[in-house]
């Protein structure tokens, strides 16, 4: 899936028609690579998704809302200082190239009348956003590239902007059928998909593939066996749909997975796999920005995912290690009965010996072999395992406590696993990051060096549901927050839960002193075994007890709670009641 210059073609038109003469309102900058511009029209108001993301570059119009930083990076500024309350004069694709380009009048300082250009270039890690004067001087762009890092093409303030090294194939609009053959008659050895790839611009491989399907022929079947009078067929089918706006956006679904979608009808795909949608963006609002979401989100943990996993398998090892040790203690009487068996019968073993057998007075004098140190006597190896005897008694309840934290410390980092695992928004792993970071790094360091120059991540709020019956839900999304949401935010009366095993979400049921109902409670615990590791599984067990009955645990490890007097429902998680349940942000 690809977002090509087919589907930019169809997002600038639609722009044009909806905010032509319309006004740039006001400009955020969410993302170090995305900005989002508030629209406005006599029709209609919008949010403009521009995004130079290296893996998944696009624009178009979105509902979704993003949380902005506090202070507007200077790219942000500088575009408000040029663009905001600017009048729309054009929207258009140059070329059939992955460029959108918005034409903007303003005034500048003097309140002369001015003119801009706003280009987003969606090209992979060549991705960027620039702004341009009428001249074609660049005033500045998101990502300046310099002669070290790309020698073909420069993108700095002061320079005249260029489309040298971009535009270097055909616009397959203004093809015409014989320089169609010609540049076929040429590719004998490519595949048909690849021909139309290499030969022209804005033709993913999705779309170079259903030209294919629409000519009849296999995507992978080489050029020089085909006919390319019935090729062109195929080719100028799609770009009369091109060129009459026919747009069917559409997703493509194998099972629960979109695995490909377009402006464009794919005859390819059979009727009943395909979702079709009322505008580009309407589409791309529903399966491209998740894409995105993930890519960022998978980039931000993935080093946190393996420093915590790092530490989880060494706690983990440390834990069977101890536990060896501890069945070691636990067996230590025998140490003691080798001293006395030594003490008692001195006089008959011999120095030099590396072993004695002697009857076992404890043991209805069953014979017992017992290792000794040759180099030392029976009264000295006596001693010996009198003092191992000593010191197993004494670890065995180091270890039990040893264990026992050590056991916390698993749990907790499995925990964080989970909710990196389960984490949506690039904030949730900003927030297991601090946490990773100031709740078990510097407790396990002692490390102080950074104390009164936090960097905190803003905070985000809990996940918010409402009952059937009307009361209020809270989820919590990470250690933190369900520690926060449980012990401070929960009232005694308010009803908590929690799976039974397993690190997942706290819930907390605010009931307002009402009892809640059968199906409050089912509700409640389907939504704790939804958000916790065991969302896959049926029959899961779900505890559940009053605040006044839980409290901090002793180790004091953040989330951690010991509750009592609760009660257990068997539930099976289904992602339907939490869409059911799910309160919108912006509602109250």
């Amino acid at each position: 899936m690809s977002y090509d210059g087919t589907m930019t073609k169809a997002v600038s038109e639609e722009l044009k028609k909806r905010f032509l003469n319309g006004r740039i309102d006001k400009i955020y900058q969410p993302q170090h690579d995305t900005l989002v511009l508030n629209l406005r029209s006599k029709q209609e108001r919008g949010s403009l998704l521009l995004s130079a993301s290296a893996n998944n570059p696009c624009a178009y119009l979105t509902k979704k809302k993003f949380q902005n930083p506090s202070v507007p990076p200077n790219f942000c500024m500088l575009l408000r200082k040029h663009l905001e309350s600017s009048i729309i004069t054009d929207i258009y694709q140059i070329e059939m190239d992955r460029i959108l380009c918005i034409e903007v009048e303003g005034f500048n300082d003097l309140f002369d009348k001015v003119k801009k250009t706003l280009l987003i270039e969606m090209m992979g890690r060549h991705s960027n956003i620039l702004l341009i004067d009428e001249n074609r001087i660049i005033i500045d762009a998101l990502k300046r590239v310099n002669r070290s890092i790309s020698r073909v093409r420069e993108v700095l303030p002061g320079i005249p902007y260029s489309l040298e090294g971009i535009i270097d194939r055909q616009n397959p609009l203004t093809e015409t059928k014989a320089g169609f053959l010609e540049k076929s008659s040429k590719e004998d050895a490519v595949s048909a998909k690849n021909f139309f790839i290499r030969n022209y611009l804005g033709l993913s491989p999705l779309i170079a593939s259903e030209i294919c399907y629409r000519a009849g022929f296999s995507e992978t079947a080489p050029m020089k066996t085909l006919d390319g009078e019935a090729l062109y067929l195929g080719f100028k089918s799609l770009i009369d749909d091109l060129h009459a706006g026919h747009y069917k956006p559409q997703s493509i679904s194998d099972g629960n997975k979109i695995i490909a979608f377009s402006a464009l009808n794919l005859t390819q795909y059979p009727e009943k796999s395909k979702t079709f949608y009322d505008s580009p963006s309407e589409l791309l609002d529903h399966t491209y920005l998740t894409r995105v979401v993930e890519d960022r989100i998978r980039q931000k943990s993935q080093n946190l995912n393996k420093q915590i996993k790092n530490y989880l398998d060494r706690a983990l090892t440390k834990q069977e290690k101890m536990e060896l040790e501890l069945r070691d203690a636990k067996d230590r009487k025998k140490y003691k009965v080798y001293g006395d068996l030594l003490s008692s019968n001195a006089w008959k073993i011999d120095k030099g010996s590396d072993e004695v057998t002697l009857e076992n007075f404890y043991d209805e004098m069953k014979p017992l072999s017992i290792p000794l140190d040759s180099t030392k006597d029976a009264i000295q190896n006596a001693a010996h395992y009198y003092k191992k005897f000593t010191k197993l008694k004494h670890a065995e309840k180091t270890l039990t406590s040893r264990i026992e934290k050590n056991r916390l410390t698993i749990q907790y980092l499995d925990s964080m696993l989970y909710n990196l695992e389960d984490a949506e928004t690039v904030d949730e792993v900003n927030s297991i990051q601090e946490e990773f970071r100031e709740d078990y790094l510097k407790k396990k360091f002692k490390s102080s060096s950074n104390r009164g120059h936090k960097k905190k991540s803003k905070k985000s709020s809990y996940l918010r549901f409402k009952s059937s019956d009307g009361h209020m839900i809270y989820v919590g999304r990470n250690n933190r927050q369900n520690q926060e949401l449980t012990l401070k935010f929960a009232r005694k009366d308010d009803y908590w839960f929690h799976v039974k095993t397993g690190p997942g979400s706290h819930v907390i049921l605010k009931t307002e002193r009402d009892e809640p109902t059968e199906r409050e409670l089912a509700e409640c615990a389907e939504l704790a075994a939804y958000f916790s590791r065991s969302r896959q599984s049926s029959n899961v067990e779900v505890d559940y007890t009053k605040r006044q009955f839980i409290r901090r645990h002793p180790s004091n490890q953040t989330g951690l709670v010991l509750y009592t007097d609760f009660s257990t429902l068997y539930v099976t998680p289904t992602k339907s009641l939490v869409e059911k349940l799910k309160v919108d942000e912006g509602a109250n």
